[in-house]
């Protein structure tokens, strides 16, 4: 039986808690918690179930604290806002340990602490499997928050970093646990990490929602085939993306090649990576490519909007619909 009870694991929460924030009237301790509401309010829910969305054989507690928040606050940058508050709800089963359950809270608070984002509360109870559900409250930034529904034809396709990277880390882990010590897993650190511990797109998603320039926009979590697929779905227009453009690092050839897997696959159907995709509106490219180049911020053209349905690539094989190929749970 490990040595954990509900109340001590509230009690812990509760005293790495104290933290004061702006509108924050009333945090652990009473039935709710309470918050000064000055305008619209941004919230987004995510629900993370062992074996299903995370291997916990490889997945480190402390790290997989870090990204239980991360895919959250990843779905806040996606609306261009900046983060608030978060509430936490744990189904956790009676064997797991006491250090494990610290040592997980303690990557939670971590990001949290990175992202001026408090802990206002939550749930916890005991279960069969292990279950973590995160709730993030964030707000619009000026002008106000980027929808999925902005796309118009003619206006050019952007993402905010390199692709396939999160997918390429999972396949690592994934072959490395069913064969131990086949791999020297060191030459693809930076894809272990895509995967292990995600960096959510605040700065950046603030930045494109203050611009102006941008028409529409979400993150990238289940692929780009499919991410794309919804906003072009919302905005109802088609894409044209091309292969040659399309931004990785080089560790994923690699790995691709020790896996024997296909590169392109990796890049546009794996989940996970947490880039922006984003459109830039018509005729405002050189202002958008002027203004990142002075926030210091790499990003990648690849591709235009249309008009008509589907998300289209092009490659030295031809054209091929790929809307909706990414991953599914």
């Amino acid at each position: 039986m490990a040595a954990w009870s509900e109340r001590t694991l509230i009690e812990r929460i509760r005293l790495a808690s104290q933290k004061k924030s702006d509108g924050l009237l009333k945090s652990i301790g009473d039935d709710c918690c309470e918050v000064a509401l000055s305008g619209s309010f941004l919230i987004s829910t995510d629900t993370l179930v062992d074996s299903v969305h995370f291997d916990n054989s490889f997945h480190p507690p402390h790290l997989l604290g870090r990204k239980s928040i991360a895919v959250n606050l990843s779905d806040i940058a996606a609306m261009g806002g900046r983060p608030r508050f978060v509430l936490l709800s744990l189904c956790l089963p009676e064997n797991i340990e006491w250090d494990w359950i610290s040592t997980w809270l303690d990557g939670a608070l971590e990001i949290l602490q990175e992202h001026d984002c408090v802990l206002i509360g939550g749930d916890t109870v005991k279960g069969r499997s292990l279950v973590l559900t995160v709730t993030v409250l964030g707000e619009p930034v000026a002008p106000g928050s980027v929808y999925r529904d902005g796309a118009k034809e003619g206006d050019s396709i952007w993402v905010s970093g390199p692709l396939g990277s999160a997918g390429g880390g999972l396949e690592l882990l994934k072959y490395n646990k069913n064969h131990p010590d086949s791999l020297d897993l060191s030459s693809w650190e930076a894809l272990l990490g895509a995967h292990l511990n995600p960096v959510p797109c605040i700065g950046i998603g603030m930045e494109l929602a203050r611009s102006g320039l941008i028409s529409a926009m979400q993150d990238i979590s289940d692929g780009l085939a499919t991410d794309l697929a919804h906003l072009c779905l919302a905005s109802e227009v088609s894409a044209v993306i091309h292969a040659s453009h399309l931004p990785f690092l080089p560790e994923l050839s690699s790995a691709a090649a020790a896996l024997n897997l296909n590169i392109e696959d990796l890049i546009l159907r794996s989940g996970e990576d947490y880039q922006l995709i984003f459109t830039v509106k018509s005729g405002k490219e050189e202002e958008f490519t002027r203004l990142m180049s002075e926030k210091g911020k790499d990003v990648y053209q690849i591709g235009e909007i249309r008009s008509g349905r589907g998300v289209i690539l092009q490659n030295d094989k031809g054209s091929d619909d790929i809307s909706f190929q990414g991953y599914e749970h």
